[in-house]
Parts: structure tokens; C-alpha cells; sequence
């Protein structure tokens, strides 16, 4: 039977997941909202080039929720970040599994908000990092445990796009919307995937942010540490070329690479031979998805991980605005 799915925000990466989700045969786009007419006529015609039903249009996430919740079984959330919390927390509220766009939310308060509703519910909230729920990264983790490559050493992450200037003016580089820049939207992806690669809670972190100007950091650096003792870096450059990212893995005998979505992975050994390996990322998230709520698998991006996250950046500020001086990340 097919998964009964709203879409609550239909912007530029929506509308792609759309594209790929409606022709799906165990997916049933029914609903979907957005404030912005253009948005919602997108929809439609991706709905009619593939033949497939029309959804129903809203203009409103809590008049979609509220009269539609009966005849769903699952709710994409893809919207501005500040508004995450409120509308997973209903969401779940009205019964529903939630795939929620990253990241999960702008507070530690919030994620404890959704983290207590998520419990009540007994229902699923999956974070949409792509690279948490890509098999290369979840394969990579389980290497780092068994040592497959040596000891883990240490690990460097960079993330770049052109983000600054294509952005400008966009509800993302406005604070009280986005909860943060370039580092907290693009840079979450990064931030994330190392997270879960590291299998070690981190404890400490010294950061650096620069605006360039903008009303939003766009260049953040950051060096920390695990509780095991391994050390990372975080770089991100919105001021740059593309959207790329790399984050390497240094392990005594081997260095793995792989991108913050978890398209592709490198293996290169001693001898410098290098094994490419390679993932869709769009039909994936939707697979990953519906394996965690039929419970086929183990929620790989829960609620716990996006408090993680949370207390991670809320330590990326604070050491920032402390001209760089070591915090705890509790």
C-alpha cells in the first residue's frame, strides 16, 4: 500500500523530491502547502507532466494538518527553520510520521519539545540529512567501529557553495528565521555527517565566524575534540564556488573521503590506489524513510540526533562571540 505523504513546503528542494517521490508507486503525494501561488502551480504541472493526480493545494500548514491528518500517514516538512519545531510537533500530535528537513530545529528548548512529542506520539521523526541516512556513511561508521581501516586519527571537513550571493536577501540569511548562516544551513549537512562518523560524543570546540557583510555568518571555522580523544576540523566557506563538500577520515592505514551528503565515498590505501563508491541520495531518503517506520531499521536520524546538533551549534556561537575560547558542548 502506498505511503500516504503531505509535503508542508514546496521551495527548490521540494519540488525536486516531488518530482522524484510522485511517480513512485509506494508513495501518494495527497497534500501539499505553500504560502507562494507560483510554488503550487510547480507542483501541479509536475503532477500532470507524470500523469499523476493533482494533490490537494493549501496555503495553510495547520488548515492542511488539521482537516487532512485522517487521511495521511506521513507529513515532509520543508520550510524555514524557525518554523520546524511547531509544525513537527503538531505533526506528530495528529498521529502522523514526520520527515523533517534539516535542521531539525534552532534550539536545544526545541529539540527537547520534540523529542518529548515524538515519545508521546510513538510515532517516527526522521531528520532529512542525506548524508545520516546514506548506506556509504552508515557503512563507514560501522568500519570506524570494527577499525576495518586502522585506528581513527583524526578527521577534516570542508563545505563550500556560492552561497552568500545567491542567497541575498533569500529568508535564509534572515537570523530570527534561519537561526544562523551559512554553517547552520549548507554546513548542518557537514556538521552532521561527521557527527554520526565519529561514534564519540564531542566534547569541546573553538570556533571563528565571519559575516563578510552579510546579516549572516558566512565563513565559520572550527577545531574540537571527541571524548575518545580524536581531534577534528570544520571549515565552510559560503563565499565560494558550487555547493561541495569533502570530509576526510585519517586512519593509520587507510583515509577515507566522503561527501557531507553521502553521494560518493573514496578508500585509498597506503599504495595510493583509490576504490570509488557511489549513492542516489533523493530515492534514498524516501527508502530510509519508510524502512524506519515500518521498522525494517533503526531510526538513523532521530530526535536525539538533532539535539546533538543543536547543542553542537548552540557552541559554535558561543565560542565565536568569546573571540574563539574553548566550550564545552553539553
Amino acid at each position: 500500500m502506498a505511503l500516504k505523504l503531505a509535503v508542508i513546503g514546496c521551495g527548490k528542494k521540494a519540488s525536486q523530491y516531488i518530482e522524484t517521490w510522485i511517480s513512485r508507486s509506494d508513495v501518494s503525494i495527497d497534500a501539499v502547502m505553500d504560502p507562494n501561488e507560483d510554488a503550487m502551480t510547480l507542483v501541479k504541472s509536475i503532477a500532470d507532466q507524470q500523469g499523476q493526480p493533482q494533490p490537494a493545494c493549501f496555503s495553510s500548514w495547520e488548515t492542511l494538518l488539521q482537516s487532512q491528518s485522517d487521511n495521511l500517514d506521513a507529513v515532509y516538512i520543508c520550510t524555514p527553520h524557525a518554523s520546524h519545531a511547531e509544525q513537527a510537533e503538531m505533526a506528530l500530535t495528529l498521529g502522523l510520521d514526520v520527515l523533517l528537513e534539516k535542521p531539525m530545529v534552532t534550539s536545544v528548548d526545541e529539540a527537547n519539545r520534540l523529542i518529548a512529542a515524538q515519545e508521546s506520539s510513538g510515532k517516527a521523526l526522521v531528520v532529512a540529512y542525506q548524508g545520516g541516512l546514506s548506506p556509504l556513511v552508515q557503512q563507514l561508521k560501522q568500519d570506524i567501529l570494527a577499525n576495518t581501516y586502522g585506528e581513527l586519527v583524526s578527521i577534516t571537513a570542508s563545505i563550500w557553495e556560492n552561497w552568500a550571493t545567491t542567497y541575498a536577501g533569500h529568508w535564509k540569511q534572515i537570523p530570527a528565521v534561519s537561526g544562523g548562516g551559512f554553517m547552520f544551513d549548507t554546513g548542518a549537512h557537514m556538521m552532521n555527517t561527521v557527527s554520526m562518523l565519529a561514534n564519540s560524543p564531542l566534547t569541546n570546540v573553538t570556533a571563528s565566524m565571519r559575516n563578510l557583510d552579510y546579516p549572516v555568518d558566512i565563513v565559520t571555522t572550527v577545531s574540537g575534540e571527541l571524548e575518545n580523544g580524536t581531534l577534528f576540523n570544520l571549515h565552510a566557506c559560503g563565499n565560494s564556488i558550487r555547493c561541495t563538500s569533502r570530509i576526510e577520515c585519517y586512519f593509520t592505514d587507510y583515509v577515507v573521503r566522503v561527501c557531507a551528503w553521502g553521494r560518493w565515498m573514496e578508500i585509498e590505501d597506503s599504495d595510493g590506489k583509490v576504490v570509488r563508491k557511489e549513492q542516489e541520495s533523493a530515492n534514498n531518503l524516501m527508502n530510509v524513510f519508510q524502512q524506519t517506520i515500518t521498522g525494517e531499521i533503526d531510526n538513523p536520524s532521530d530526535v536525539r540526533q538533532g539535539l546533538a546538533m543543536a547543542k553542537l551549534w548552540d557552541a559554535i556561537k558561543l565560542s565565536a562571540s568569546q573571540q574563539g575560547a574553548m566550550v564545552t558542548v553539553d
